[in-house]
């Protein structure tokens, strides 16, 4: 089934040396390439996300995020950076989640390429799709051909086991008001497994307090389809950038299209007064 995702991400960005873009999944070659070579540089931020989803995947609950980050860049493509993520949902205010990334940018005309090292630490009530996630490793690269630029990136991120996403996407970059306002229309297409996704489910979205709890009412989770290697979710999505002086704000309109559900299966299920009934591989298909 389709689902929309509308992310709007308001993001505002001050800078001590230059103006820079951020992002937190995915470099373009412009977003720092003019000062890279030249100079080090601070950058701290402030992002809204209305929902966090995750290769199309999402909590049965809305999830939405107030960030703020900051991050040091050195000239040699050096940097590191902190964000603290803030669940803004009704009664669930609270710091949710901590994530600290390092790695390197190479940047060369219109060519980039990366590699990083990201952490995640979440509340222990977390319930965001991505909370089962401890840790991810990435690289990238990205071309510009000016009537296209073309990204791909391969991350492996860790859970209770390891996935490997692989991501490709193609845009084509649209500038006026002197190049100061870009906008970016983007495919992107995901592939990978959804061992993490078991995770979650197990962990997260149907708790582990519903399993071997010794209650009345007990539901053993199983998760079919995670360990293989498919399609994921294809994005459509709008990135409009506007700079002023030392400031950059980015709106982020995403629509997404999940594909390929894992399908969960409720193995037993004991029924309350008494009266076990067992129901065998019963099955749920799940975005």
């Amino acid at each position: 089934m389709k689902k929309i995702n509308i992310l709007l991400m308001l993001l505002m960005m001050l800078l001590i040396v230059s103006v820079s873009s951020y992002s937190q999944e995915k470099k373009s070659p412009d977003s720092s390439s003019a000062v890279t070579k030249e100079s080090s540089y601070i950058l701290a931020g402030a992002a809204f996300n209305s929902d966090i989803v995750f290769l199309g995947r999402k909590s049965s609950i809305k999830s939405p995020y107030i960030s703020t980050s900051a991050g040091y860049y050195h000239k040699s493509g050096l940097f590191i950076t902190g964000i603290v993520s803030y669940l803004a949902a009704s009664q669930q205010n609270r710091i949710d989640l901590f994530t600290a990334s390092g790695g390197y940018d190479y940047y060369k005309k219109n060519f980039s390429a990366g590699i990083s090292a990201t952490g995640y630490v979440f509340n222990n009530k977390s319930y965001t799709v991505k909370s089962a996630l401890a840790a991810n490793l990435n690289a990238y690269a990205d071309y510009d051909f000016d009537i296209l630029e073309v990204y791909a990136d391969g991350t492996m991120y860790f859970s209770n086991q390891s996935d490997f996403i692989l991501s490709a996407s193609v845009s084509h970059n649209f500038y006026t008001a002197n190049d100061k306002l870009k906008i970016s229309p983007t495919f992107s297409l995901y592939s990978g497994k959804q061992n993490y996704y078991s995770s979650y489910n197990n962990n997260k979205r149907f708790g582990q307090h519903m399993i071997n709890t010794g209650s009345s009412n007990t539901m053993g989770i199983g998760m079919m389809s995670g360990g293989i290697f498919n399609i994921q979710n294809y994005e459509f999505s709008v990135p409009v950038r506007y700079d002023l002086k030392y400031f950059r704000f980015q709106l982020l309109p995403v629509y997404a299209i999940p594909v390929n559900p894992a399908t969960i299966t409720d193995n037993c299920i004991i029924c309350p007064a008494g009266a076990n009934r067992e129901r065998k591989s019963t099955k749920y298909n799940c975005k």
